[in-house]
Order: C-alpha cells, then structure tokens, then sequence
C-alpha cells in the first residue's frame, strides 16, 4: 500500500497556478499524445486542476479531501497520478516551508507542442511503443502540419516599415522586460532524471581526434541523456554513437546520433523491437521501507528489493555483467503482461534463479508470475511470503517424488527377482556341465531361450 500520509494529508491545503498559457487545443494534445503514457487518472487530475486556475490566476486555497471527493479517487491513486504528471514534465509540485496547516502549490505546465513532442526523442519514443505504429503514424499525420507548398505564390505582405513609423522613447512608456505567457509556452519544462548521464565517463572514450570537447552541447547533452535512459545505453556504446553522429564534422547531429542508438539497440533486441516504457523501481504506493531504516536482515532485503530495478537485480545475478537482451526482454514483457511491481519482479527473478540453477527458463518464469498475477501480490514482503510457500511446496514434491522413485525402483527389483525361472538357479549350480538325460541339441535351444529371455529384460 502506498503510504501517502508521508507526503501529504487530507487536511492539507493547495492551491492551482498555470505555469504557462494552457490553451483549449492542449486538451487534444493531452488525450491523444500524453494519455496513452500517463494512464487516465493522472489525465483526469491534470484536467481537474486545470479548472481550479482562472487564466493563470491563482484559485481559491481547498484541501485535499476536496480534490477526493471531486475525483473520487483515494489520496494514494491522486499522489500516484500527480508524481506521473510530474515525471512527464506537465506539473511542479512546490511546498510551502514552515506552514501550518500544511500548503502545497501545484504549477500547471502547458503540454508540448505536437512538434516539440514527436521530435522528444523520449516521449515520442515511449508513444510508438504503447500505440503501435500504425496509430503512431496516424497520430503524428494528425498533429504535424505539412510544410507550405508556396512555389507557384508570390508573396504580397507589406514590410513593417511601409505600416509603421518609429515612436519617440519618451512617448513609449510599457514595460517591456519580462517574459510572457505565450513565450513560456513555447518554453517547456525540461524532463529532469534521477539517475543523471555520467558525462565524464563518456568524454574518456570520446577521441580528441574526431570531436572536442566544445560540441558537447547543452542541446546535445539533453539528448544523450534522453537517449541514455530510453535506450539503456552505457557511456561507452554513446561514445561509439557520439563519434558516427559528428565524424567528418566536428558537431554533433541529432538526428544521426538518435538513428545511431536506436540502430545499435535494434542490433542488440531485434529489428523490430522498440523501448518500452515502465516505471524502474518499486512504486511509492507497494513501497513499505520508504524512508525507514532496516532494523534486521529481512528488511534489508526488502528495503533493497524496492530501491532497486530488475535491470541492476540481473546485473548483480551475472556478477556486474551487462544483462542479456532475452533476459531483459522477459522483464518487460512481465510488467506489461502480468502488471506486476517492479519490486515483485526483483523476488520472482531472485528465487526462480535460485530454485532453478540460474537458468530463467522463459515458460517457469511466466508460469510463476501468472500465479502470482492472479493472487494480486503486490508488495515485496508478499512476494518473499509466496515465494517461501512455493519453495516448501517445491521441496516437498521433490521429497515425495524421490521417495516414489526409490520405492518403484525396490518394487521392481522385486518383481524380476520372482520371475526368475527356477532352472536359471540350477543352472548357476551346474558348474559349466549339462544335467542328467539332456541332450546337446535340448541344451542349445534353451542357450538360445535363455539369450532371448535375456534381451527382453
């Protein structure tokens, strides 16, 4: 359960700006391009809010058991929609230091343009995956305008200074300093990212020869950050990236550094295959160590479990060694197939390892996160629980299997022994000589029985 009373109360109050111009064609832009990554929730709190602001103004302070009963939605699924909205760069949550009762100030950010979206390199990326590329495509003929055939057009406009004549200073008396709603809009929030781009690695592998340091950009850094984290790749394959998206030139091209990583991505996963987007670590709401410290080893392994993406639990399983693609293949479709937490994910591929010599055998591993899909376990402390109950389950069978087994084999042993003929024995007896009144060519048809008695044993 997401324990939200650490972040904020029903009680506590807030208050909605518009940190931009929110405009009516954002709401197309919202539904269409930005609900099908943020789910309908969180879609449903940013239109809420957007009614809470009066052109920009603030609105009248209200409390959250206000914005409840409005969504009715609990306090647990509101925060987790908010910190969506959040990571998609759409609202700032600010507190207000030293207030009683507590105050928060939630900032509306207008939507990318549809442009600015579909040339996000992250955002964009993530769309194509959860849409598939036919609506992809559909989306963006729907939203990009194409470019203005004016070939056969002259252009008539008038040149400003044929309308206009220039205004003496002391008659001018508007303050022009200051940015404006409209220039904010065209002014996005920039994405920011927990685990940044380690940048000083990736200038060691770069070769002075091919690009200095001075085309590091902070253009092109925003975008090998975002390539980093949709991608997943190390400092190292960038530099390799970084050095065929800026050879013979010295500068980098964006667009030839994106075709570069996503090439070398499709080369590692598939030529079809593209990024998926999922939420890395245990989500607030399954998590229960969130700031809290382990008093014993148990809560340790949980506090880790939670803190930690099925990426870096496969790294630590190959002993720091990059994960396989099947591997991490099996991951994704497991949080998308079986909606399971991250956190959930991390137990399940711990014990099948253990359980199962190392070897995530595709089919065992969907076989056990189905189960435990279907018995909603959602948090880390249930998963280790099932997962000791399977482990007993799974002893135990094996006890009773080998038990079987040993039993079958005394039974059958048992079995030949009274079948043996009662001749066989005297046989052993005769010491290599025929018995009394049998004659040799008798003798040779029971050598020959006895063979074929022997075989068919």
């Amino acid at each position: 359960m997401l324990q939200s009373w650490r972040e904020v109360l029903p009680g506590d109050h807030y208050t909605v700006r518009a940190d931009g111009l929110l405009h009516y064609y954002d709401q197309k832009i919202m539904t269409q391009l930005y609900q099908p990554l943020v789910g309908i929730e969180s879609t449903s709190l940013y239109f809420t809010l957007w009614q809470e602001t009066e052109h920009g103004q603030s609105g009248q302070a209200a409390t959250h058991h206000h914005l409840m009963g409005m969504m009715n939605l609990s306090l647990d699924r509101i925060l987790k929609a908010r910190k969506k909205l959040e990571a998609v760069g759409l609202l700032r949550t600010l507190k207000k230091k030293d207030s009683d009762p507590v105050f928060f100030m939630y900032l509306l950010v207008p939507p990318l343009t549809p442009n600015q979206f579909f040339n996000d390199g992250l955002l964009n990326v993530f769309l194509y995956h959860q849409v598939g590329s036919r609506d992809y495509n559909r989306l963006s003929k729907r939203f990009l305008e194409k470019p203005l055939d004016a070939e056969n057009f002259e252009d008539l406009s008038a040149a400003f200074d044929e309308v206009f004549e220039s205004i003496p200073a002391s008659e001018f008396s508007r303050d022009l300093e200051g940015r404006g709603r409209w220039e904010d809009h065209a002014h996005p929030q920039k994405l920011r990212f927990q685990n940044h781009f380690d940048f000083s690695q990736l200038k060691s592998y770069l070769s002075d020869a091919i690009i200095s340091e001075d085309a590091l950009t902070d253009k092109v850094r925003g975008a090998i950050e975002k390539l980093a984290c949709v991608y997943q790749t190390d400092p190292f394959d960038m530099s390799r990236a970084v050095e065929s998206a800026s050879l013979h030139t010295g500068t980098v091209d964006i667009e030839m550094l994106r075709k570069e990583v996503r090439d070398y991505y499709r080369l590692e996963h598939g030529p079809n295959e593209m990024p998926a987007l999922y939420e890395r670590t245990q989500p607030a709401e399954a998590s229960e160590m969130a700031g809290k410290v382990p008093q014993n080893e148990e809560e340790q392994l949980i506090s880790w479990y939670e803190t930690n993406s099925p990426y870096q639990l496969l790294e630590e399983l190959g002993h720091g060694s990059k994960p396989a693609a099947p591997d991490l293949r099996l991951v994704e479709n497991l949080m998308f197939d079986t909606k399971l937490n991250p956190g959930v994910i991390n137990v399940l591929i711990d014990y099948i390892s253990k359980v199962n010599d190392n070897n995530l055998n595709k089919s065992f591993v969907e076989k056990v996160a189905a189960q435990w899909s279907r018995e909603n376990v959602r948090t880390v402390r249930e998963a280790m629980s099932v997962a000791r109950d399977e482990k007993k389950k799974y002893t135990q069978q094996k006890q009773r299997a080998g038990t079987k087994e040993a039993a079958g084999r005394k039974k059958q042993g048992r079995v030949r022994s009274e079948v043996v003929p009662e001749w066989m024995k005297e046989q052993n007896r005769a010491d290599g000589k025929h018995q009394t009144g049998v004659t040799e060519e008798e003798a040779k048809k029971r050598a020959k029985w006895l063979e074929d008695y022997l075989n068919s044993i």
